[in-house]
C-alpha cells in the first residue's frame, strides 16, 4: 500500500488557491450542500427569467457532491 502525506502548511499556494485545491474536495462531507458557482447561479437565474423556476424554489437551490461512477476511470 502506498500512503500519501498532504501538509497544507508546506504548499506553495497557501492561502492563495485553497478554493482551488483538489485536497479540500476530496476530504469535504460527500453529503454536503454546496452554495452555487457564479455559472450555475445564472443558469437558475435563467430558469426563474423563462419561468421555468419560481423565484421561492430558485432561492432554496444548492449545490451537492456526487461521488465519481465506478464506471469513469482518472487518465494520465
Amino acid at each position: 500500500m502506498i500512503a500519501m502525506i498532504i501538509d497544507c502548511h508546506s504548499c506553495p499556494v497557501r492561502d492563495l488557491h485553497c478554493d482551488d485545491c483538489m485536497v479540500t474536495a476530496l476530504l469535504a462531507p460527500q453529503a454536503a450542500e454546496l452554495p452555487l458557482d457564479a455559472a450555475e447561479r445564472a443558469a437558475v437565474d435563467r430558469f426563474v427569467g423563462a419561468g421555468l423556476v419560481s423565484r421561492e424554489a430558485a432561492a432554496t437551490v444548492a449545490a451537492r457532491r456526487e461521488p465519481w461512477a465506478r464506471h469513469v476511470r482518472a487518465v494520465g
